[in-house]
């Protein structure tokens, strides 16, 4: 009976990463997809469905989850600056809804780092991952007209592949996410290794497939970044120094490079050096927050229609832009520099002491959250993930903090 009620409660954990990682009821009734405009009141209703079975299953073991709770004060701290932002927000009512939607999110981050190891965690991700790719691939052969014709950032490409997801932008970024667990666990774990690989490989391809040029930039540095941190980081400070500084000095000769035959190489691929009117939209949204730069327009209330600065912005790009496609400029946008510093604290001390901890004691956990942390940077710098409700990259940033503080206390 046990066995029975655990696989249960794994098989409620996968379905939950899936409904927060993107479902195949996107295609079908989401406006990228279909002819009408999208109901989102199925996906309101599936979570808070998992707001309430959280909460459910987080009271079974409140005193693990307490314990759990304590060992990061940051992340509370900006949820509570989110919850306060609705003194000042431009509609009260969407910051309200949206703080329940992001505490809802973010109880589901410390439900995984109280229930699961981390070893289990990732395993979990990538049996939903797996599914998820698998699904892609029948969306592109059985109905290519959902599977097949990326829109991201305004461009549009009939052969760019976005397969479950709305646009081809989040299928790249949801699978170099698969292919950062599915590497992850190649190298970490001997048992069915040939599997991880195997699924590194297929994320990759629907990288590929999505011809995402920043997804596929991020696919290839994560890799990277992985082998850095697992080989040099921890070497002698004598070996390590030497070898970082070479790396760094080749990386600074490639970006230099690059933006000297940004034109010519991107143009090679149809694309601009606009970053697809990104280059636009960021000088507007830095105009926006120098009007509120220090409390920000509110948690989740800058980009709703109603508001006259989200208009002036719209007007100003000329493009229905969901977002700064930065996430670091949404948190300023939402809560200002008061936000932003909360959050920087936050995410630099757990960053320095990753770095310290791998190098003192090499385990699993800390290499996860160093590798994490890297993945939440390169993601946010041309899309938005950082304090974002319903999103499993904001899930799986709990969840690797917190695993990580309790693994290295337990081992202390």
């Amino acid at each position: 009976m046990r066995k029975i009620l655990i696989f249960a409660e794994q098989l409620v954990t996968i379905t939950f990463l899936f409904i927060y990682s993107g479902t195949p009821l996107d295609p079908f009734i989401t406006d990228g997809f279909t002819i009408k405009e999208g109901d989102r009141i199925i996906f309101r209703l599936l979570f808070t469905f998992t707001y309430i079975v959280t909460l459910f299953l987080i009271s079974l073991r409140w005193k693990k989850v307490t314990y759990v709770f304590s060992r990061d004060k940051f992340i509370w701290v900006i949820l509570v600056v989110c919850a306060l932002s609705s003194f000042w927000s431009l509609d009260s009512d969407t910051t309200i809804r949206r703080v329940f939607g992001l505490a809802g999110t973010m109880l589901f981050g410390l439900y995984l780092a109280s229930r699961y190891t981390l070893k289990e965690q990732l395993k979990l991700c990538a049996y939903m991952l797996g599914i998820s790719a698998v699904m892609c691939f029948l969306f592109v052969l059985l109905i290519p007209q959902y599977g097949i014709g990326g829109i991201g950032g305004g461009d549009i490409d009939t052969t760019a592949w976005r397969g479950i997801y709305p646009q081809k932008n989040i299928l790249g970024k949801r699978f170099v996410l698969s292919a950062a667990i599915f590497f992850f666990l190649a190298m970490t774990n001997r048992e069915n290794r040939w599997v991880s690989w195997l699924g590194y490989f297929i994320s990759g391809v629907l990288v590929l497939f999505s011809k995402s040029t920043t997804s596929m930039g991020n696919f290839i540095i994560i890799t990277a970044a992985f082998l850095i941190y697992y080989r040099i980081i921890p070497l002698k400070y004598k070996f390590m120094i030497p070898i970082l500084t070479f790396f760094s000095t080749i990386c600074i000769a490639f970006y230099t490079w690059f933006i000297l035959q940004a034109d010519t190489i991107l143009g090679s691929i149809g694309k601009d050096t606009t970053l697809t009117g990104r280059s636009e939209l960021w000088p507007a949204v830095l105009q926006m927050i120098a009007k509120k730069p220090w409390l920000g327009y509110g948690y989740g209330a800058f980009w709703i229609d109603q508001n006259s600065d989200h208009s002036i912005l719209i007007q100003t790009i000329q493009w229905d832009a969901p977002n700064a496609h930065n996430g670091f400029l949404d948190v300023w946008l939402a809560l200002g520099l008061l936000g932003v510093l909360v959050f920087l604290i936050g995410f630099v001390i757990n960053l320095l002491r990753a770095i310290y901890l791998v190098r003192w004691n090499q385990t699993s956990e800390n290499l996860w959250l160093l590798v994490y942390l890297t993945f939440i940077i390169l993601s946010n710098l041309t899309e938005t993930s950082l304090l974002e409700q319903n999103s499993l990259e904001w899930i799986l940033y709990v969840s690797a903090i917190l695993t990580s503080k309790v693994s290295t206390r337990a081992n202390l």
